[in-house]
């Protein structure tokens, strides 16, 4: 763990030297402060409860089930199915409920940390209620499988609600911290670097485990017990450190007026264009931007823009190529290139180191976007994405060696594409702080379920090539080449092609820019300045 350690002190180094040079510039008073990298740092880690347990949940779950408690492959996938749909369909609610909450100004707890708390209680508890320890062998040795199958079900379904409110509150405090957009990337990049750790720590305790603690190179109950323990217990501490030393904004919600985005005039889409910071698209612009008397957007409002579902689109197939890949190369490694146990914990703990190294790189990604653009840094690690799994479906026993690398080139790809996407999500939106969180679940829940559907077909699959093929795992094998390989693949070939046509193909850019440059003629002064500003932006790529 020394270049661990040494890549974090590395990094809060970084942070601390571009925090100290950044000053927001804004009116508001929290404008004028300075971010240090201890309240950086602070904000970064309120994740890792949430990461640590994501990674073990999907990369060992589906291997938990099977080769501890026992289930079958449809009814592990039923168990993970269960929680992604608890967690689809809680997620935007949480993101109703917490943008409409107040939480507990007195004693400094805001809507989102309120959320983020009980979310996290629920998400230990039902956590270690799966790999820790099961309930139901307390009072009987040898429960019926239905008995097995409903408790996992439900435990499952509250650790990812639970899950949910955690994730759903932290990502939506990075508007209400601040408006400046550096500020804004720091975090998020921050943030991610927490999240890489975790998933590096979790795969380098379970390596231990695997490696050391008898019996050697057996996934069994006791090393879930302990690996759950680690993952809780560091977790805790950050959800803690995070809790003490970020300052949320505490204010009152109020109820935007009716007329948001309805004035005459005006649109969801005008009110989008103002509302989304400097990042916006460069077509959004096109459209005659009325002055409005507020900047609040309400949840329903975001089904008017049609970029709410272009974005959602882009998440979902990111998410979709790092889940699957990520639930799937244990089976790879064990069932079709035959290597040992402890290639489970050894090859994604290397897609995460690369993932530190192009973290490293996320600090560039200011300077990819300008010179490529958010389409264009998406494109690569796309391209990267496909040409690691394109050459890990020639691999073969004898040639499995080559995975480590491949799982390293995999890693870059992941990690480009993952936070391109969370930063199209900050874009879209912008200063709309009163209902972000609105956002954010509905990107999550487009997530969830793609995966939940993504995993229990290929389980199902797998499980009638079992039936029909019982003395053989070469089928199986095969089989588990095919879904780790070509549907992730796919899926970030897909993301591109969206994000591509968010730039050159969307209906508001053919329709709008004939009439751009008149429409912005008859604006205020004001206003055409940030007409110009959003045509000239290149985050999202050359026009």
């Amino acid at each position: 763990m020394n270049w661990g350690l040494s890549y974090l002190q590395h990094t809060s180094a970084f942070i601390a030297s571009t925090a100290s040079a950044m000053k927001e510039t804004e009116g508001s008073p929290r404008g004028m402060n300075h971010w240090p990298s201890t309240k950086i740092l602070a904000y970064a880690v309120g994740h890792v409860l949430n990461d640590m347990c994501a990674s073990s949940w999907f990369s060992y779950l589906l291997v938990f089930l099977n080769a501890v408690a026992g289930l079958s492959p449809v009814d592990s996938a039923l168990v993970m199915f269960s929680g992604q749909i608890a967690d689809g369909l809680a997620t935007p609610l949480v993101g109703v409920l917490s943008d409409k909450s107040t939480g507990f100004p007195s004693i400094g707890f805001g809507r989102r940390k309120t959320w983020l708390t009980g979310g996290a209680v629920l998400v230990v508890v039902c956590f270690y209620g799966v790999f820790g320890t099961c309930v139901p062998q307390l009072f009987d040795a040898s429960p019926s499988r239905l008995t097995l199958v409903v408790y996992y079900c439900v435990s499952a379904s509250l650790f990812n609600v639970g899950w949910a409110a955690v994730q759903v509150s932290h990502m939506a405090m990075v508007p209400e911290l601040t408006t400046n957009d550096n500020v804004r990337c720091v975090l998020n990049s921050t943030r991610y670097a927490f999240t890489i750790l975790s998933n590096v720590l979790v795969f380098v305790v379970f390596l231990f485990l695997l490696h050391d603690v008898a019996p050697l190179e057996v996934p069994d109950a006791y090393k879930f017990t302990l690996l759950t323990t680690v993952s809780l217990v560091v977790g805790g501490i950050c959800t803690a450190w995070f809790l003490l030393g970020t300052d949320e904004v505490v204010k009152k919600v109020t109820t935007p007026p009716s007329s948001v985005g309805r004035r005459r005039g005006s649109s969801p889409s005008a009110a989008e264009a103002m509302n989304r910071g400097p990042n916006a698209l460069s077509f959004e612009a096109d459209l005659p931007i009325v002055p409005l008397d507020t900047t609040a957007l309400t949840w329903s409002d975001w089904f008017h823009v049609g970029m709410f579902y272009e974005v959602g689109m882009v998440y979902m197939c990111t998410r979709l190529t790092v889940n699957v890949t990520q639930v799937y190369i244990p089976f790879l490694l064990t069932v079709t290139l035959h290597m040992t146990a402890t290639s489970i914990a050894i090859v994604p703990l290397l897609v995460y180191v690369s993932g530190v190294f192009s973290f490293l790189a996320t600090f560039l990604l200011r300077w990819m976007n300008e010179k490529m653009g958010r389409e264009g840094t998406f494109a690569a690690g796309a391209a990267l994405v496909s040409v690691s799994l394109g050459l890990t479906w020639l691999l073969t026993p004898e040639t499995s060696g080559w995975i480590y690398l491949l799982s390293v080139l995999l890693g870059l790809g992941n990690s480009i594409v993952m936070v391109t996407s969370v930063c199209l999500e900050g874009d879209l939106v912008g200063d709309s702080c009163e209902s972000g969180a609105f956002v954010y679940g509905a990107m999550s829940f487009t997530d969830k379920i793609s995966n939940g559907i993504a995993v229990l077909w290929i389980q199902n699959q797998r499980e009638a090539i079992q039936v029909q093929f019982p003395s053989s795992t070469a089928e199986d094998g095969e089989f588990v080449r095919l879904a780790y390989c070509v549907v992730p693949a796919v899926s970030a070939i897909l993301g591109a092609i969206t994000l591509y046509y968010m730039k050159h193909g969307s209906k508001t850019l053919v329709e709008r820019t004939s009439s751009a440059s008149e429409s912005a003629l008859r604006v205020s002064p004001t206003t055409e300045k940030t007409a110009l500003k959003l045509q000239t932006d290149t985050v999202y790529g050359a026009a």
